[in-house]
């Protein structure tokens, strides 16, 4: 474990197995996002407002995840977003949600330090960006891990698992 910038915290890498997941999805692009005219707000809003966790009945655990897949290139194209749970076997009346399958996949694990989580997050994905640099970002399927440790939005922590090589 390393204590990198800002302190995010580097755990080193582990290999997981494929697993199934299911949530509310929309393709987007990192420029858009950051213009303010992506879909990551208003998909997050949905997902709480409709209370789409509760719909879904084979969740694994209460483990909420923000998943970047089907990257089209790399950090600059675009990709799908979605925000839901890892589920144990294939879920029926989806409704407006999507399943995917993420393979197994090495990843490193980033966590963020502890404070508001809309702050913490992006800083450690701004770290990631440059640390993707001059490392083997795979862009196969990233998330993030909303745990117990993120239950308060203002004071939370996280863990973003980064596909690699």
């Amino acid at each position: 474990m390393k204590i990198l910038i800002n302190n995010v915290i580097e755990k080193g890498k582990i290999t997981l197995n494929s697993f199934n997941f299911v949530g509310k999805s929309a393709r987007t692009t990192n420029a858009a996002e950051m213009m303010g005219k992506g879909v990551i707000p208003e998909i997050n809003k949905d997902f709480f407002e409709q209370q789409l966790l509760e719909k879904i009945s084979n969740k694994k655990n209460s483990n909420i995840i923000a998943l970047y897949t089907d990257y089209e290139s790399d950090e600059k194209g675009s990709y799908e977003y979605a925000l839901g749970v890892e589920i144990s076997d294939n879920e029926s009346g989806l409704g407006e949600m999507k399943e995917f399958v993420i393979p197994e996949q090495t990843y490193v694990i980033f966590t963020t330090r502890k404070g508001p989580l809309r702050e913490v997050v992006l800083e450690t994905w701004q770290f990631i960006w440059e640390w993707s640099k001059n490392n083997q970002h795979a862009f196969v399927s990233d998330f993030e891990l909303y745990d117990e440790r993120s239950i308060d939005p203002e004071n939370g922590q996280a863990d973003i698992y980064i596909s690699v090589k």
